[in-house]
């Protein structure tokens, strides 16, 4: 009876937390591999596939869920504010493959999807969420003359995209009057 009861309880309250996020303040330096400096904007970045850290901070493997984390510090060398809610993100390989950013809470649910996580409790998962949008690039807020700002981008990825070399990242809309004579910025990242 004791076991029933047990299990009774475990049902009601569901499986808690679908993953257990690290704390975004236990996030260690970033190391940037690619750096580009244009128009009055300056973009470090670093595509993070060492699925180790991966499961170490999100508690899943971001790169078998199809989504490819990149880490950037953006920095506004101009004299405009930079509106990077305008932003349009892409990471493409050499033979053509092509991923888009998506939301962080997109991603998140991508991960919930991927690993049929079917049972938990609504504090658990807006924890998990919330955890998970933390690490997130802030592009709601324009980033004024001077200022920096770093987070991830979560890319939405063909399979084995982000083991590939050859990738590259592209934004375009960013910089300051761009328009159709300004081609999109572009940084190998590996």
């Amino acid at each position: 009876m004791h076991a029933g009861l047990l299990l009774f309880l475990l049902l009601l309250t569901g499986c808690g937390q679908p993953f257990h996020v690290k704390s975004r303040a236990s996030l260690p330096p970033a190391t940037y591999t690619a750096r580009i400096q244009a128009d009055g904007v300056e973009i470090n970045a670093n595509a993070i596939t060492d699925e180790d850290f991966l499961y170490g901070t999100f508690d899943a493997n971001l790169i078998l869920a199809g989504l490819l984390p990149v880490r950037l510090m953006i920095t506004n060398t101009g004299e405009q504010p930079l509106n990077l809610k305008k932003a349009e993100w892409e990471i493409k390989n050499d033979s053509g493959k092509k991923g888009e950013a998506i939301d962080p809470q997109r991603a998140f649910k991508r991960l919930i999807s991927y690993y049929e996580i079917r049972s938990y409790n609504k504090d658990g998962y807006n924890k998990s969420r919330e955890g998970f949008v933390s690490y997130a690039l802030d592009r709601t807020a324009l980033l004024d003359p001077g200022a920096s700002r770093d987070g991830f981008l979560f890319f939405a990825v063909p399979p084995g995209v982000a083991r590939e070399p050859g990738l590259m990242l592209e934004v375009r809309g960013l910089r300051p009057g761009e328009g159709e004579k300004k081609g999109p910025v572009a940084l190998r990242l590996k």
